[in-house]
C-alpha cells in the first residue's frame, strides 16, 4: 500500500501533493491553495473532506467526456462544494446553482464557493415537489445526510436523528434561478433521495437535461437504481461510466462520441 504522499504525489504536481499532505497531516480546518484552482479549497481535518476532495481532484471522477460547453450547471447535494468549484474551474462561464442541506456542510460549501461569481449555493434540498423536508443522521457519516418528509424520520429512519429542517425545491425549479431552458448538467449524489425523485414524472426536467451524472445509494435506500433505470428508459440516453457514478447522455440534445 503506497503511502498518502507517494499516493497524492502520482496524481498531483510534487507542490501540491506536499500542500494536501501537510494540512490532511495537520487535521485542521483551513484554507489550501492549489495550482489546479483558481481559488484555495477549505478542507476540514476530517475523513470525509479529505475523501470527498481526493474523488473530484486526485481520482477525477468527475474528469469524464463532455459533449459540451456547459452553461448551465445544477448540482444536488453539493456537501463541501468541491464538485461546484470543479464544474467552475472547468466551466468558468456556465451559471451554477447547488443546493447541500446538512448545516455544516453548507457552512463550508459556503467557504468554498463564495470566491466564485458564478455559484449560487442554496441550504436546501431536490425533491419531487416543493416541501419542508428533515435532514437525518442516519450514522453514515458527514457525506451521507438522508431526507424525509417533515415529522416522517421516526416512520422512515427510526434510527436516525433529526439535525435540521430545510426547504427542498423541484429540478425544474432550481433550473428557473439559473434561467435555464435547456439543462447541460444535472449533478445528483442525494444520499437515497434519487428514489423518490425517480418515481415521480420527470418530464418537466429530465427531457431537456443534456447530461446527467448520478451515484445511486441502494446501500441506503432500497430501490434507488431500480427507480433510476425505469425513469431512464422513458427517453433516449447513452450510458457511460466513472467511479461510482452513472452518465447519462441524452441523445436527442449532444452527439454521443465519447474517446476510445
Amino acid at each position: 500500500m503506497p503511502s498518502r504522499l507517494t499516493y497524492y504525489r502520482n496524481h498531483l504536481s510534487l507542490g501540491d501533493a506536499w500542500r494536501l499532505y501537510r494540512h490532511v497531516k495537520s487535521k485542521k480546518d483551513d484554507f489550501v491553495k492549489f495550482s489546479f484552482l483558481q481559488h484555495p479549497a477549505f478542507i476540514r481535518g476530517i475523513m470525509s473532506d479529505e475523501l470527498m476532495f481526493g474523488q473530484l481532484f486526485i481520482d477525477k471522477q468527475y474528469d469524464v467526456y463532455y459533449p459540451i460547453e456547459a452553461t448551465t450547471i445544477i448540482d444536488l447535494g453539493a456537501n463541501v462544494g468541491y464538485a461546484s468549484v470543479f464544474f467552475a474551474n472547468k466551466f468558468p462561464n456556465a451559471r451554477i446553482v447547488a443546493v447541500e442541506p446538512e448545516a455544516n456542510n453548507y457552512a463550508v460549501a459556503q467557504k468554498n464557493t463564495a470566491p466564485y461569481k458564478n455559484i449560487q449555493l442554496l441550504h436546501g434540498a431536490v425533491w419531487y415537489e416543493p416541501a419542508q423536508l428533515d435532514v437525518v443522521d442516519n450514522g453514515f457519516g458527514e457525506a451521507a445526510f438522508m431526507m424525509v418528509a417533515q415529522g416522517a424520520a421516526a416512520q422512515h429512519l427510526p434510527q436516525g436523528k433529526v439535525v435540521n429542517s430545510i426547504p427542498a425545491y423541484t429540478i425544474a425549479q432550481l433550473a428557473e434561478t439559473i434561467n435555464a431552458t435547456t439543462i447541460d448538467i444535472v449533478k445528483m449524489d442525494i444520499e437515497g433521495s434519487e428514489k423518490e425523485i425517480f418515481e415521480h414524472p420527470t418530464n418537466d426536467w429530465l427531457p431537456r437535461t443534456k447530461m446527467l451524472i448520478v451515484e445511486t445509494h441502494d446501500r441506503y435506500k432500497k430501490g434507488t437504481s431500480k427507480a433510476l433505470m425505469q425513469a431512464m428508459s422513458q427517453y433516449d440516453f447513452s450510458l457511460a461510466l466513472s467511479g461510482e457514478n452513472l452518465l447519462f447522455y441524452n441523445n436527442q440534445l449532444v452527439a454521443f462520441n465519447p474517446p476510445d
